[in-house]
């Protein structure tokens, strides 16, 4: 009995000795945290008081000497950018803005791997938040600095084709696949020539993107597993793992039949830290995959303490409050497609309505109006200082030669001022021209890229439309990416516009183009199209467009029958000097005549409802053989005087 007795107290003491250690090592954690953004915000006295009460160790020595204002080594800076840029919470402009103040280039006649290392992340990390224009700029002074050595030398070598990398995700952007695949070929070659297994991991993990661009999905897996493979042969985890465990898991879920493995390696990302907040947004995509019944879903509920699965999600929906937009986007589509799965069919079309917002967000024009105004500013400002500077050294002259030639040439200085005057005149209207034409390209650029996201928006829901067996859900997604690509259509027809307006004539002739071929009907259907000179700005044309789509994908669906002569008629005119009058009926058998528009659980309907009154219009629906929609608008002219 005391044996017994003994054996339990030293068991308790265990216990409270680990989570005393827990604890210790969650303070050092938060500590560490507030001294590195404190350090990124320049306000060093705050770090300095905080520094004092972590424990002491190897990188609390580096932050103490970067609080310090000591010159630390390359190796050193390098460590504190990775971990501090590494955290979610973490704005990576902060740490892109340290390492332009801080990291200056080296000038020693041997290269330097350190600062090849923090110029390679810092360029693909801004390059990941959407900057490529200062991505490109700082890869090519990365570049001038590592031309200047010899590739005789290994580690040149290497450092010449790491920094490649750049260029080969330019190439994915661009969906240029030919180019961008020879390069990492090439790339790879180069690794598995000097042996250096790190570079082969960076390489495949290249690879693996343009795989999953040519659909091979078994060449993707394999590509993934070796490098894996290859991890496990370093001495610590490369750049890429856990970017490489995010693919796998991708890939295995997609493919549907390997759902244990996949628990295997979400499980690994939420035990790292650094990577736990984006675990919650796959546990979620792993769930929708999983039956009512299935055994992992009732462990995950249990990992997160939770009694069902829409408990799950909003608890792991405030545990991801911190994730960029592009990850919101990820988890709440996630999150639609398992409450769909399981039942929960108003949160599932709640959620739907939600990553419809989110991804208008992420690529609204005001966003790509203000990237637009940003630039153009910045170019004007600097061409004003130009002509401001030229001004000063203009009247210095003039005083100059005022002194020097007061009585003899006072006529001739008087009109060499006025031809000056002319001069500048000329040049700064010159100045501004030039300045609005590169507003025009920047614009007719920003909706060519806004246009490119669009598409592999849309390429992504196809790509997961394809393992989705539920004919609802699959029509959800194929509804989804269609009005990704009536979006997508509206800034396509703006870049090639020289106007900034949308011709919906040709719009709309496009889009039933589009929404002919992709519901492949055998039904012969007469169409009718009336919208000569109208011509709309992208805030009323976005969602005109999305209305026009909807509509016309209902009659397509539900109105057009073989063995009878199927008409579709839409037409767009001005009613007055405020309003405009959209109007498209088919000669289906029309909506149910007791159908309440205010209160339909129809997404389609719903959305319709929402964006008219997003134009300031009114919707008259009609049953007249056929259904009818008469919708009243405004354009964007007309709203601002309301408003």
């Amino acid at each position: 009995m005391r044996n017994t007795t003994l054996a339990l107290f030293f068991s308790f003491l265990f216990f409270i000795n680990n989570i005393t250690a827990q604890e210790n090592t969650t303070n050092q954690e938060k500590i560490i945290e507030k001294v590195e953004l404190f350090i990124l915000e320049k306000k060093l006295d705050s770090a300095n008081f905080y520094i004092k009460s972590a424990k002491k160790d190897s990188y609390t020595e580096i932050l103490q000497n970067i609080i310090d204002e000591k010159n630390l080594s390359y190796k050193d800076y390098l460590d504190f950018i990775f971990k501090s840029g590494s955290k979610s919470s973490v704005d990576y402009n902060k740490v892109s803005e340290f390492i332009n103040t801080v990291i200056k280039t080296p000038k020693s006649s041997k290269i330097n791997k350190d600062y090849v290392e923090i110029k390679w992340v810092q360029i693909s990390e801004v390059r990941n938040n959407g900057d490529l224009t200062s991505s490109s700029l700082m890869q090519t002074e990365l570049e001038e600095y590592v031309n200047k050595f010899n590739d005789k030398d290994i580690d040149v070598l290497k450092l010449k084709t790491k920094i490649t990398t750049h260029h080969i995700v330019m190439y994915l952007i661009e969906k240029d696949i030919e180019k961008g695949k020879a390069l990492v070929l090439k790339g790879l070659e180069t690794a598995k020539k000097i042996d250096d297994k790190e570079l082969q991991i960076t390489f495949l993990y290249h690879l693996s993107d343009f795989l999953i661009l040519e659909r091979k999905l078994q060449e993707y897996i394999d590509v993934s597993e070796e490098s894996l493979r290859l991890e496990k042969e370093l001495p610590k985890k490369s750049h890429f793992y856990y970017s490489t465990i995010e693919h796998l898991i991708d890939a295995y879920v997609f493919k549907g039949d390997s759902n244990d493995k996949v628990m295997l390696l979400i499980d690994e990302l939420y035990n790292y830290p650094l990577r736990r907040v984006y675990s919650y947004s796959l546990y979620v995509e792993l769930i929708s995959h999983l039956d009512k019944s299935s055994p992992l879903k009732f462990e995950i509920l249990e990992k997160f303490k939770v009694k069902d699965v829409s408990e799950l999600i909003l608890k792991l929906e405030d545990l991801s409050k911190d994730l960029n937009s592009n990850n919101k986007l990820s988890f709440i589509q996630a999150a639609a497609r398992a409450f769909y799965t399981h039942g929960y069919t108003d949160l599932a079309m709640s959620y739907k309505d939600k990553a419809i917002e989110t991804t208008q967000k992420i690529y609204s024009q005001d966003l790509s109006q203000s990237l637009a105004d940003y630039k153009t500013e910045q170019a004007l400002k600097g061409k004003q200082k130009e002509i401001e500077h030229e001004k000063e050294k203009t009247t210095l002259y003039g005083i100059i030669a005022l002194l020097a030639f007061v009585l003899f040439f006072i006529a001739l200085i008087v009109l060499r001022k006025i031809n000056k005057q002319s001069k500048e005149l000329s040049e700064k209207n010159s100045l501004i021209r030039e300045a609005l034409k590169e507003k025009e390209l920047l614009i007719k650029e920003v909706h060519h890229r806004v246009k490119n996201n669009f598409q592999i928006v849309s390429s992504l829901l196809e790509l997961q439309s394809k393992g989705i067996e539920d004919e609802k859900a699959l029509e959800l997604a194929n509804e989804g990416k269609n009005r990704v690509k009536s979006m997508a259509l509206i800034h396509q027809k703006l870049y090639q516009n020289e106007t900034g307006l949308v011709d919906f004539d040709e719009y709309i002739h496009l889009l039933v183009k589009e929404l002919s071929a992709l519901f492949k009907s055998d039904n012969k259907i007469d169409t009718s199209i009336k919208s000569e000179n109208m011509n709309f700005d992208v805030d009323t044309a976005i969602p005109l467009g999305l209305i026009i789509n909807e509509i016309i994908t209902n009659s397509y669906k539900y109105a057009f029958t073989k063995g009878k002569e199927n008409t579709l008629s839409i037409s767009i005119n001005k009613e007055n000097d405020d309003n405009f009058k959209l109007i498209i009926e088919d000669n289906g058998p029309g909506l149910s005549d007791d159908i309440d528009i205010k209160k339909t659980k129809s997404l389609g309907l719903r959305l319709i409802t929402r964006l008219v009154k997003q134009l300031h219009g009114k919707l008259k629906l009609t049953n007249d053989n056929g259904a009818r929609f008469e919708i009243l608008f405004k354009d964007i002219h007309a709203r601002g005087l309301v408003d």
